[in-house]
């Protein structure tokens, strides 16, 4: 649609737009223009090369509209402050009031529970995956294992493979791999062991594992905190408290996983908690308590590890905790889980940060997970300190990357003591 406008407003061969584009582009949102902008390298905003990811799909809105639901889940580890875990699930609706000649359109977002939310789990969830298909999600526990359930088109979970563990790790943290062949999982480890990670093959119909390979420990020891895969399917990354970040390569044919390199802490006793990546692959993003910032690094040949210029770079907060890069790579965020607060970053090209106007922005009490809806309109956030367990933001229209309150939610009878959030993911249609 971007593309056919942008087309439409230029002359033949001329390259320039026409005129009469202003007229045109009256009937979108202030969020379009900017889009168009970004696209048209018009913009100045650090770190943008291709726009941002944030910015929704256009469609044709000549009356009040909805978006289709896409969904989040939120691994609770308690109910009215007994220890009984459930996943409660949320379809996120987005309402478009359409625009006028004078007036841009308007968007509110509904938040609805899934058939038959929460979830009751049997266990305390420990970690919490979803495939890229959006078919099924792994919810683990440190007492009895990996558990599998089936995603229903409303957004349903149905426990599958009946209703015992399709795996016995002990697991703190896990993902699924962009493709949805390997599901990686590290188990939980004491400060003084060296956690052990497992990686199984993931049955595409079913979605029932089999293990293909184990790491039988880490070369340093730390409690496992945060698993990440990199959009690459080479790099994986965890971090282990106050052992640093576990550099690590995968051979996606096999599943063979090879420890790289170990990047300690900045300096005793600081701890690494959260762990993630830009899409392309490029950079690694720490978060280290003790110094309250992200550290930034490149990604280099068998995992070597490189900080930036600057790095690390603070975050206005304290007690950083996860840390998420939006899908387009313009958007670093850092949930600072002491300070109820989440820091926002515009990324540049050669991976410094610079806040976002505004940042940190308040969340709810002891934010400890962030995930980004498949529509790149919204940014979850749970939070583990009770009241607005899940509040959910969306992107400044004016400010790029800026958050704005867009709906809150408790996940259950609280205190629920949420600690991960994962969210569907966009779906090729090709």
């Amino acid at each position: 649609m971007q593309a056919r406008l942008l087309s439409g407003m230029r002359g033949s061969g001329s390259g320039k737009l026409q005129p009469g584009m202003l007229v045109m582009l009256k009937f979108y949102t202030t969020r379009f223009w900017l889009a168009v902008l970004a696209v048209l390298g018009l913009t100045g905003v650090a770190g943008m090369t291709t726009g941002c990811g944030f910015f929704p799909k256009i469609t044709t809105c000549t009356t009040n509209c909805t978006t289709a639901s896409n969904f989040m889940y939120v691994a609770n580890t308690a109910s009215a402050g007994t220890a009984a875990g459930s996943v409660a699930g949320f379809s996120l609706t987005t309402k478009t009031t359409a625009a006028t000649s004078t007036t841009p359109a308007t968007s509110t977002l509904s938040l609805a529970v899934t058939p038959n939310s929460a979830y009751s789990l049997g266990f305390v969830p420990s970690a919490i995956a979803i495939t890229p298909t959006n078919t099924f999600i792994y919810a683990a526990s440190q007492t009895t294992g990996i558990f599998l359930y089936s995603v229903g088109s409303n957004g349903a979970l149905t426990e599958e493979n009946n209703s015992t563990a399709v795996a016995s790790d002990l697991a703190s943290s896990m993902q699924v791999d962009s493709t949805g062949s390997w599901l990686i999982v590290a188990d939980a480890s004491l400060a003084s062991s060296n956690a052990i990670i497992n990686v199984y093959s993931i049955a595409s119909t079913t979605g029932l594992l089999t293990l293909s390979g184990t790491l039988n420990g880490v070369k340093v020891a730390g409690a496992s905190r945060q698993l990440f895969i990199a959009p690459n399917n080479v790099n994986v990354f965890l971090t282990l408290s106050t052992g640093g970040t576990e550099s690590l390569t995968l051979n996606a044919t096999t599943g063979a996983l090879t420890d790289q390199a170990n990047l300690p802490p900045i300096t005793t006793p600081n701890a690494d908690l959260g762990v993630t990546t830009d899409p392309n692959s490029t950079f690694v993003f720490v978060t280290e308590t003790g110094a309250s910032a992200v550290r930034v690094l490149t990604i280099g040949t068998n995992g070597a590890l490189t900080n930036v210029s600057g790095s690390p770079f603070a975050t206005g907060g304290t007690g950083p905790a996860a840390v998420l890069v939006d899908s387009s790579g313009s958007y670093v965020y850092v949930a600072n889980s002491t300070s109820n607060t989440v820091s926002g970053f515009v990324l540049a090209a050669n991976g410094t940060l610079t806040a976002i106007s505004g940042s940190p922005f308040a969340t709810g009490a002891g934010p400890s997970g962030l995930a980004e809806d498949s529509t790149k309109t919204y940014l979850g956030v749970v939070c583990n300190g009770g009241g607005s367990d899940l509040e959910v933001y969306s992107f400044d229209a004016t400010t790029l990357g800026k958050l704005d309150a867009a709906g809150n939610a408790t996940t259950g009878t609280d205190p629920t003591l949420p600690i991960a959030i994962v969210a569907s993911k966009a779906v090729s249609s090709t």
